[in-house]
């Protein structure tokens, strides 16, 4: 099967490198983010890339969306608070199964299996997905009688995760089947839009900050915000409009590792749109000063 709807889906040659994939992946998540963008149907194209993404940025799902046509049941990292796939409800407990329906290979329908894994979408502030939290979800799924139960599972968000990312909760899936574990439990993350102006590319933290004329013109301090509160940042005399800084260990952590990343707070000069008369006139002379400089004579 030589499917293609998934690299569409993310604008993208099927021969496309993870970095392509991821790049692609950032700019249509932020664009159809509904937090930010409130069309009809902006939210279903937003977990259409999602999902889109989910097979195409792990290798060995990506091999068997190209090959069969689906991902099967991966498991990622393995064990409970990892990260990694996921096979949709009523998906193939494993690889085995597929190569044993197509190919032979003495498959028994009564041997146990696996149950299918359920996906929880959870909303995170861009706060909790810096420094992580704790918390419940709440979900209904067969339990081992047959009959649906209701279930409460605790939580630990980690520190930096991203928008996208999930994290597997084993053995909080579906009932399996002949007497099979359960399946697992997938909590898929959605980060809403910093009210504070902040972007993120993974563990970097971006900030668009206004820099008045004078300020980037003589030089001086400012305060800034960051992640973790208020920091000083020493502006250079001329410094120029877009101008990128860069505050070390003030970013959010690595999720799969240790340290912090960095903030970048990229100044802009603010314009007043009002003036009062006193610094219209003040502005006056130094235009003056700057016009009106002594002409030198041909031979000078």
């Amino acid at each position: 099967m030589n499917n293609t709807e998934l690299y569409q889906t993310l604008g993208v040659d099927k021969n496309a490198s993870q970095d392509e994939i991821k790049k692609a992946y950032r700019k249509l998540s932020k664009k159809y983010h509904p937090d930010i963008n409130k069309e009809p149907g902006a939210e279903d194209k937003y977990k259409e890339v999602q999902e889109a993404y989910e097979t195409l940025s792990d290798e060995q799902k990506r091999a068997a969306y190209d090959q069969f046509g689906t991902t099967g049941d991966q498991q990622g990292f393995g064990g409970q608070g990892g990260f990694g796939g996921f096979g949709g409800q009523g998906g193939y407990s494993d690889f085995g199964d597929i190569f044993s329906q197509m190919f032979g290979g003495g498959f028994d329908p009564n041997r146990p299996r696996k149950g299918s894994d359920l996906q929880y979408r959870m909303t995170l502030t861009f706060e909790e997905a810096v420094f992580g939290k704790e918390t419940e979800v709440e979900y209904n799924r067969t339990g081992a009688n047959g009959q649906s139960e209701h279930k409460k599972v605790k939580v630990t968000v980690p520190a930096g995760i991203e928008d996208g990312q999930q994290m597997r909760m084993s053995g909080y899936g579906e009932v399996g089947s002949n007497g099979g574990p359960f399946g697992d439990l997938f909590v898929v993350f959605r980060v809403s839009a910093s009210k504070d102006g902040f972007e993120r590319d993974g563990a970097d933290v971006y900030l668009e900050q206004p820099l008045d004329y004078a300020t980037a013109t003589l030089g001086g301090e400012i305060i800034v915000k960051t992640v973790h509160g208020e920091a000083k940042l020493k502006i250079p005399a001329g410094t120029a409009n877009g101008k990128r800084f860069r505050l070390r260990g003030k970013g959010a952590p690595y999720v799969r590792g240790n340290g912090m990343g960095d903030q970048y707070v990229i100044v802009y000069i603010d314009v007043p749109t009002k003036l009062t008369k006193e610094q219209q006139e003040a502005l006056k002379a130094y235009q003056r000063l700057l016009t009106d400089k002594p002409k030198k004579s041909f031979f000078g």
